[in-house]
């Protein structure tokens, strides 16, 4: 079940994104922002959408044939990953996971060096309920921020889509009087590898190290180490390119 719930909610971790983020709906009282207390505000609205959806007709409501108590837990762990993919509370899901299972992990390694397998209690202690909850919301947080982790083509395609997406909303906010949320997002100095190096380095980096512990996926890693470099050497370019520019109405 947990598979069907995790799929789930990587379809409709993002039904009807309005193209902004949170902290604009909030800005412009949004009705949105208004319905849920400026709290949560898009994934709040991802995960309500998606169920009155399914609720909307038989035909589509993938539900009807759970119990009661089967639904509750579903839409209950649905509900948590789309809320799990909130970036103002990325550090305290991953300091969370990295808590439970880096170091369960390493602790692991270390007792198979001097036995055979690792204990059924740590084995079953890695699996109860709450834990089995940190690893899904790592998981779709994982997919969430998945384009660093991507081959290089598509992660070149999604992000200039996504740095288009945050242009369009500084634009927005400027020619509103609004507060810039994402100032490194203005048009006329974005440095679109820049803010991919910053967005490896500060969130992608780390989370998918403690997702590489837990579950080994050396081909994720290489293509976020492939696609920095990468951006890194676009940048390197860009600033070349700026100092010539420089020299040449100086000169």
């Amino acid at each position: 079940m947990d598979e069907v719930i995790s799929l789930i909610a990587a379809v409709v971790h993002d039904v009807d994104h309005p193209g902004r983020n949170s902290a604009f709906l909030c800005n412009t009282g949004n009705e949105l922002a208004i319905l849920y207390n400026d709290l949560s505000v898009l994934e709040s609205h991802h995960s309500a959408l998606s169920f009155k959806l399914a609720m909307s007709s038989e035909k589509v409501n993938i539900f009807q044939n759970l119990s009661k108590d089967a639904y509750k837990e579903v839409r209950r762990s649905i509900i948590d990953m789309v809320l799990a993919t909130e970036m103002t509370k990325h550090f305290e899901h991953l300091s969370k996971f990295v808590n439970v299972f880096t170091k369960s992990v390493e602790a692991e390694e270390d007792e198979l060096e001097t036995s055979l397998e690792p204990s059924s209690a740590d084995l079953a202690a890695m699996s109860t309920p709450e834990n089995i909850i940190l690893v899904k919301r790592i998981l779709i947080k994982c997919a969430d921020v998945s384009n660093p982790a991507k081959p290089l083509n598509s992660c070149k395609e999604w992000a200039y889509r996504i740095a288009e997406e945050y242009i369009a909303q500084t634009d927005e906010e400027k020619s509103k009087g609004l507060p810039i949320v994402m100032p490194a997002f203005d048009r006329a100095k974005c440095s679109i590898p820049k803010s991919q190096m910053g967005f490896i380095d500060y969130f992608v980096n780390d989370m998918f190290d403690a997702w590489d512990a837990f579950c080994d996926v050396p081909e994720v890693i290489e293509h976020i180490k492939v696609n920095y470099e990468y951006w890194k050497l676009q940048e390197t370019q860009r600033q070349k390119e700026i100092e010539a520019q420089v020299n040449s109405v100086t000169s």
